[in-house]
């Protein structure tokens, strides 16, 4: 099967929540043979945003503000990784100015990463130094974007969901096969109807199931739960069965439901109890 996951990019802002999500991408680099890029954002405000016609940039080394501090930072990290993993993950970092999401945006489209990695915060009432949109980055990019929480690790993965609706969804499909290769997973998909859907989703379902079983030997099962929403309906599903890891388009299917969800983005990625990989369909 062709490799999917070559270098990884991690967003860190020195938090004990980036400090973690390092980790949790040694894990995957080990666990798929790649490498790690390490991006730090410095921060600008909105209205210079806007300003900067060319995007998110480089900063001269020289004209870094607090350059040594960031640079000790890095080093911690590095050092941490050399530490719980010697020389089989290689990591390398790189510092931009810019908003965020922007500069992931930026950067990965420029040198090609093949997934982002996202400590997820551990309460939502918590300040935040580095806030990111998974699903923006996901849909912008067009690159996997994996939210982890603080408290799991791809260690082991026994239980992959992938939520299938009215259509065929391939990328998911790709990406679930080929992460469930590295572990004895079992794929479950999640048929997620309504009184108006329930033929086309109960085709695609049984399709899914049938490229799986073609095409890998990957144990996989089929479960159905009536819904009009995507996101509710995976976020209760996994809270009654324990799930590894879930891979979900964004945007149509991370919406929590509700008229604030669109206005104060309450998406799934923020509430889920396991780890969720947001999947861009093309």
């Amino acid at each position: 099967m062709q490799k999917l996951f070559n270098k990884i990019l991690v967003p860190v802002d020195f938090s004990a929540k980036s400090k973690m999500a390092v980790e949790k991408a040694c894990d995957i680099a080990k666990q798929y043979d790649c490498n790690i890029h390490l991006l730090h954002v410095v921060a600008i405000s909105p209205f210079a945003a806007i300003a900067m016609t060319e995007g998110p940039m480089a900063i001269p080394y020289a004209n870094i503000e607090n350059k040594d501090v960031i640079e000790v930072e890095f080093k911690k990290l590095i050092n941490t990784v050399k530490l719980l993993y010697g020389n089989t993950v290689k990591v390398e970092y790189s510092i931009l100015q810019g908003t965020w999401d922007e500069a992931i945006i930026d950067f990965t489209n420029q040198n090609n990463y093949d997934l982002v990695l996202v400590g997820q915060k551990e309460s939502l009432l918590k300040k935040r130094r580095m806030i990111i949109n998974p699903d923006k980055i996901a849909a912008k990019a067009n690159i996997p974007v994996i939210t982890i929480p603080s408290n799991k690790r791809i260690t082991k993965l026994y239980t992959i969901v992938i939520p299938i609706t009215d259509f065929l969804p391939v990328r998911k499909l790709m990406y679930g096969v080929y992460i469930a290769n590295g572990f004895d997973t079992t794929i479950k998909l999640l048929g997620i109807e309504n009184n108006n859907s329930h033929e086309k989703v109960q085709h695609y379902l049984q399709k899914a199931a049938g490229l799986i079983k073609d095409n890998s030997t990957i144990k996989v099962n089929t479960q159905t739960i009536q819904s009009d929403n995507v996101a509710a309906a995976v976020n209760q599903f996994t809270r009654q069965q324990p799930a590894d890891l879930v891979i979900i388009h964004p945007q149509t299917q991370t919406k929590m439901p509700g008229f604030f969800s669109s206005l104060f983005g309450n998406i799934i990625q923020k509430y889920s109890a396991p780890p969720i990989l947001t999947v861009n369909p093309v």
